[in-house]
């Protein structure tokens, strides 16, 4: 059996204008909103992550090390 991948359901509102540009790119992507949305979320959570990984080696750069 298949080991889902997704399973943690997450409900958002949005404005119509959000949700129609939205709607029109996944659309022309022809993906589903849910795949862009996840999408749009890794893009943030890595920029996120590089920043703060910017700001370890930026605190204490001789000491820096992945975890």
């Amino acid at each position: 059996m298949k080991k889902k991948v997704y399973t943690r359901p997450v409900s958002v509102v949005l404005s119509d204008e959000m949700f129609d540009q939205v709607k029109t790119i996944a659309d022309n992507e022809e993906i589903g909103i849910s795949d862009y949305v996840r999408e749009a979320i890794r893009e943030k959570l890595a920029t996120f992550n590089q920043n703060n990984i910017q700001k370890d080696i930026i605190r204490d750069p001789a000491g820096y090390r992945e975890m």
